[in-house]
């Protein structure tokens, strides 16, 4: 029996063994295929981003129990966002330790260059050096990327990250959060803010010689509010916090990470994290830090 026998014997659907489809069939199989598919990726993808959240608040977390460790181990002084000497204004190569070198040396947090199930690591850092060009500049990506810890920072802004054994630093740390700190490196003629935010650039001397010292958790007036570290990278910059879009500010070190860039994970200075809106993280302007949020040990100094 030919071709067309078979066809017509079968009403134009050909008599394979088992049966079979036509081409209309297939297509409309194929068409249901696709429209699950467009339903399910953006799901999956949503999905995606809420378990890389949690895991993420769950660093924050653990570093953020770590802080208030290492402040009940020195005599409650706060971690230093960094040590160093000089000003690193005209020229100097000055040597950096970072704040999560200081808990890994010290063995409150351990951390490690690997992205791979490092607690410093948000699992949604885009997969760049943030601080490559000495500053974020206006692209978002930048303060969604990472930095590497003890590092010697040059006149031309470029970040060298180097071991320092003498002070027990044998290991890089790759870090992709902000610390909310006192940060006038670069300037020799910044002003000391001592106490003024979560922690300082201890170490540091501006050109009328004062030197920033150590912060005391008895400066912090509203630990529960006082964010300490945030999605991001390096420090300062508090002026310059809602790149996202949302006033036109550059040089932004907050990351917006989760729900698609609408909010960053927070740890504060009594341990606990939570989520923050783009539109709710406070800066410099003191309105925006007289309620659950502040950059400021004492918000009320800054109104």
């Amino acid at each position: 029996m030919g071709l067309g026998s078979v066809l017509s014997v079968c009403g134009g659907r050909p008599a394979w063994p088992g049966g079979g489809f036509t081409l209309t069939e297939l297509l409309v199989v194929i068409s249901i295929v696709a429209v699950l598919m467009g339903m399910l990726i953006p799901a999956l993808a949503k999905a995606r981003d809420h378990a890389q959240a949690i895991r993420c608040a769950a660093n924050l977390k653990g570093i953020g129990e770590g802080l208030v460790v290492y402040n009940s181990d020195n005599q409650d002084f706060v971690v230093p966002s960094y040590n160093m000497t000089g000003n690193a204004a005209a020229g100097d190569s000055v040597p950096l330790d970072g704040w999560a070198p200081n808990l890994d040396r010290d063995g409150v947090v351990p951390g490690k260059r690997d992205a791979a199930d490092n607690v410093f690591y948000c699992p949604n850092t885009a997969p760049i050096l943030g601080m490559a060009g000495g500053d974020t500049g206006a692209d978002p990506n930048k303060s969604r990327g990472y930095f590497e810890w003890p590092t010697v920072r040059k006149a031309d802004k470029s970040n060298n990250p180097v071991i320092i054994p003498q002070r027990g630093f044998n290991r890089i740390i790759r870090v992709a959060y902000w610390v909310n700190s006192a940060n006038p490196i670069g300037s020799a003629g910044a002003a000391i803010e001592q106490d003024v935010y979560y922690t300082g650039s201890v170490g540091f001397e501006n050109s009328a010689g004062r030197v920033m010292r150590l912060t005391r958790c008895t400066c912090q007036v509203c630990p529960s509010a006082l964010i300490a570290l945030a999605d991001g990278l390096y420090a300062g910059k508090q002026g310059s916090n809602r790149l996202n879009g949302t006033d036109g500010v550059s040089n932004s070190r907050v990351g917006f990470r989760h729900a698609g860039g609408q909010y960053t994970n927070a740890a504060f200075a009594d341990g606990h994290v939570t989520a923050i809106r783009y539109s709710d993280f406070p800066r410099t302007a003191g309105a925006e830090n007289q309620g659950a949020y502040t950059i400021y040990a004492d918000p009320a100094s800054h109104p």
